[in-house]
């Protein structure tokens, strides 16, 4: 399964419900992220309470303080966690694994449960009934300004989700502009929030497990509406129910605070657009942020002291799998660490990678359209990339405010023969105040066949910080037989077939290869492999890190015949591993112009086949060659060293 799909998983399978439902016993799932306090008063209620076992997966991280504690104090829990946190949604789909035979009972880990909710857990045994919530009692609201039913909503659209942000919901309960129900609904139409939620494990079966991509928040929405339109029913219970404040488990973090929140906002977005689409997911966003503006509450809290550096904004489409968007995130939490403040804008829609976002990040997703943030005062940097979409959204941004400064970070490999852009989007990027290539040769090739203005820069990616460098080990002599490494998304212009057809005119020497990636074209590509090869080549599938695929790697193979700045070079680099690429746009930069790997000039069968040849004949200088890459890496392509560049570029574009 591919990246992608295993974080949309979710989204794929329904089914209506069985006329009969089996029987089964609760299990009681809990995801747990800090606050160890907070954790042992639910586990201790659910222990006191409920007669089931009790999985709890950790998120907190590896040795949070008093974890430890709550861990040793509550053993008959069973307790699962990778040491990093992989997000709400993937946990609980990892606990519903763990427990296949059991309907589940969602629990959150700031909850306090206060009977045996025995009317709760029987709903979900009855015939039709998807999930099911008790009442949920609040201590900390003193005014009454939520009921203890609250827990269940009527659909959530774009109009109620505004007035809920807005945080009119109770003034206006009862109109049809609120989500909030004026009496406890005997059927609930929209959707029953999850600090405590039984669901059925026929339906959990039928509907499948949550959607990966929400991470946290709007998940069980999600999964209520796949379920409600499979004929599934939701149902809200009179048990005595559960004490939870809402406060958050984050509530002592302010970086993490204001991240949960916007992941909130994000996720109601996602929701609209699964209902109502693209659009009206940006018209929630857009709408959202003019009532921040608005409200004199949020302009209030926007009234803060101005950083003393200028504010980075940089966009993203999604953070998906690739080298653009771990690049975005790698200079994000080093000009973090510098003293910038900075905000990363996804323009379409957050993705798998929003678990790696450095602490102290900011994440919003915002349309191209509608370009307006909640930013500190002070000067702003936008660097965006030069899709239509990024170059949209900066082109209105910078629109008429003195203290915008606009660059345009290029990431799309350039056309050697022709423009690489369209004229609008050429001309819409002139409009931007700076050009930062990623090479000379970038900058060269792009500017060949249509001016993109006359400031450009030169911002290499990086990879590794300094002192994490100094850790690397000599590389050890290559395997026998050697082991070829290919890793990448599995595109054509990738050009694995055409590795795979040159190292096939070379079976009378020793080479293995590995091929890391997945992508739209792979099947075709793969079905090309000779029959005679396939125990050579081994189609690996979807890797989760440079670290997984290039673990036993004697020497990478990089056969693009289209490439801007191959970030998996300089993973290479980084470990020593001598590469072999093809020479597009800023590869000869990168490998010094041979001196560094071997830089395939002529991009075929014919040029590749010699140039591997050559190599496994002369394996003992593999090494000298790792080498080499790693000194150049560790001079030029460090992260510190792309954070210099891209200083000197905002500096320049704001003499």
């Amino acid at each position: 399964m591919s990246a992608e799909r295993a974080y949309l998983r979710g989204g794929l399978l329904r089914g209506e419900p069985p006329a009969v439902p089996t029987p089964r016993d609760p299990a009681v799932l809990v995801v747990a992220y800090r606050n160890p306090d907070d954790l042992a008063a639910c586990l201790a209620s659910a222990r006191r309470h409920l007669a089931a076992p009790i999985l709890v997966w950790d998120n907190s991280g590896p040795d949070f303080p008093g974890m430890a504690e709550v861990r040793a104090e509550f053993v008959d829990a069973a307790w699962h966690g990778t040491g990093k946190n992989i997000g709400f949604a993937a946990a609980v789909n990892r606990l519903a694994d763990a427990a296949p035979e059991h309907d589940l009972l969602l629990l959150n880990p700031d909850a306090v449960v206060l009977g045996d909710l025995s009317e709760t857990l029987s709903a979900v045994r009855r015939p039709g009934v998807a999930a099911a919530a008790p009442p949920v009692s609040d201590p900390e609201d003193a005014a009454g300004r939520r009921r203890v039913w609250d827990v269940a909503h009527r659909p959530r659209g774009l109009v109620r989700a505004l007035v809920s942000h807005a945080g009119y919901s109770e003034k206006l309960r009862g109109t049809p502009l609120s989500d909030l129900y004026p009496a406890p609904p005997r059927e609930v139409t929209g959707y029953l929030t999850g600090a405590c939620l039984a669901i059925s494990r026929d339906a959990w079966n039928a509907i499948g497990p949550f959607d990966e991509e929400f991470f946290l928040y709007g998940e069980e929405t999600d999964w209520q509406q796949r379920a409600r339109a499979a004929g599934w029913t939701l149902v809200l219970t009179e048990d005595e129910g559960v004490r939870h404040s809402g406060h958050g488990t984050v509530r002592d973090d302010a970086a993490a605070w204001r991240r949960s929140a916007d992941l909130l906002r994000a996720n109601v977005a996602l929701n609209i657009e699964h209902a109502s689409g693209a659009r009206a997911a940006g018209a929630f966003l857009l709408g959202n942020s003019i009532l921040g503006r608005v409200q004199r509450s949020k302009r209030a809290e926007r009234n803060r002291d101005e950083p003393a550096r200028p504010s980075v904004v940089i966009t993203v489409n999604r953070l998906v799998f690739g080298g653009a968007e771990r690049h975005h995130l790698v200079l994000a939490g080093e000009l973090v660490a510098r003293g910038y403040p900075v905000t990363i804008v996804c323009l379409q829609r957050f993705g798998p990678l929003i678990a790696e976002v450095p602490h102290g990040v900011r994440v919003v997703r915002q349309p191209w359209w509608g370009p307006v943030l909640d930013l500190p005062p002070g000067p702003k940097i936008l660097v965006t990339g030069d899709t239509n979409t990024e170059t949209g959204f900066g082109a209105l941004w910078a629109t008429g405010r003195r203290d915008r400064t606009w660059v345009v970070a290029a990431h799309i490999p350039p056309e050697p023969a022709g423009p690489t852009y369209s004229a609008p989007l050429a001309a819409a990027m002139r409009r931007a105040d700076g050009f930062i290539a990623l090479s000379p040769a970038h900058w060269r090739i792009a500017s060949a066949h249509q001016d993109l203005g006359d400031r450009p820069f030169i911002a290499p990616n990086g990879v590794a910080r300094s002192a994490e460098l100094d850790a690397v080990p000599a590389r050890r002599p290559p395997q026998s037989p050697p082991r070829l490494v290919m890793l990448s998304r599995i595109v054509e212009h990738k050009n694995p077939h055409l590795l795979v057809e040159a190292l096939a005119g070379l079976t009378d020497m020793e080479w293995e290869l590995d091929i890391y990636g997945d992508g739209p074209d792979r099947g075709r590509l793969e079905a090309l492999t000779p029959p005679d090869l396939r125990s050579r080549v081994r189609w690996r599938g979807w890797s989760p890190g440079p670290d997984h695929a290039l673990a036993d790697a004697d020497l990478v193979c990089v056969p693009s015949g289209s490439e801007a700045f191959p970030m998996v070079i300089l993973e290479a680099m980084a470990r020593r591993i001598p590469v072999a690429a093809s020479g597009v746009c800023a590869v000869p930069d990168m490998l010094d112009d041979g001196r560094a790997g071997v830089v395939v000039t002529d991009v075929t069968v014919e040029g590749w086949r010699d140039a591997l040849r050559d190599l496994l004949s002369r394996p003992e200088e593999w090494r000298r060659w790792g080498d080499r890459g790693f000194d150049r890496m560790r001079e030029r392509y460090t992260v510190g060293a792309m954070a210099d560049a891209y200083e000197a570029a905002f500096d320049g574009v704001r003499a």
